[in-house]
């Protein structure tokens, strides 16, 4: 998978496999069912996420399973620390639930497979296949209905940063967080006057009217208006 240590496997063998969770019996249990298929081997069993970071840091690892519960450090932080640590290492998320803030965090950090605890353990089998040809893997349906909302909610986030200026973010950004027109001015260095031209600018563009508008859109998208989610 990763450069630094080996080539990708194109025929699922030698496959090289960590497993994340801070239940012994899930362990256990996760390690007998991979090692089931020819060539696949749990190379290590962690319990916590650092010590999955200096297993992938001290040894060839081609994919990772992982829980996103875990005490210490959450599963979202231990995929972004892999992440910036082996840029291609694969990655698959084994959880009991999660939210569509963890799925859209999961997505943009390069996870490619998605598996419900609740699902059948073939499940995880076929999604660990699917990842390792190259290919994601998000099998239940409000899983794939979470990542169409999140796909949408990207591309009309990334509009709107796209649409307004820069100073109608700074603007935005002060008014959404509850700032009158006279504060705005005062810490951008602008009159009031141009800042409530820069509000009907804002207003024209997004189809709003008010501040309130403005703020119930910078949540429902996650905006921080200021270029990042």
């Amino acid at each position: 998978m990763d450069a630094d240590h080996s080539q990708a496997p194109t025929d699922l063998v030698s496959l090289r496999i960590v497993i994340v969770d801070d239940h012994l019996i899930v362990l256990d249990g996760l390690r007998r069912m991979v090692e089931t298929e020819p060539g696949w081997q749990v190379v290590a069993t962690c319990r916590s996420a650092g010590h999955a970071i200096e297993i992938v840091a001290s040894m060839p690892v081609d994919l990772v399973v992982l829980d996103l519960r875990m005490p210490e450090m959450s599963g979202i932080e231990l995929v972004r620390r892999l992440r910036r640590d082996r840029p291609k290492l694969a990655l698959v998320v084994l959880t009991a639930d999660i939210s569509d803030e963890d799925l859209a965090e999961a997505s943009r950090h390069g996870v490619s497979g998605v598996v419900l605890k609740e699902q059948a353990p073939t499940v995880l089998l076929d999604c660990i296949r699917t990842v390792v040809a190259g290919g994601s893997y998000f099998i239940d349906q409000n899983l794939n209905a979470a990542f169409d909302r999140i796909r949408k909610r990207d591309v009309e986030r990334d509009w709107i940063l796209q649409a307004l200026t820069p100073r109608e973010i700074e603007v935005s950004r002060l008014a959404a967080a509850g700032f009158r027109s006279r504060e705005i001015g005062s810490q951008l260095g602008i009159s009031p006057g141009t800042v409530k031209l820069h509000l009907h600018s804002i207003y024209s563009k997004l189809d709003i009217t008010s501040r309130v508008e403005l703020a119930n859109l910078s949540q429902r998208l996650q905006l921080n208006l200021d270029g990042s989610a």
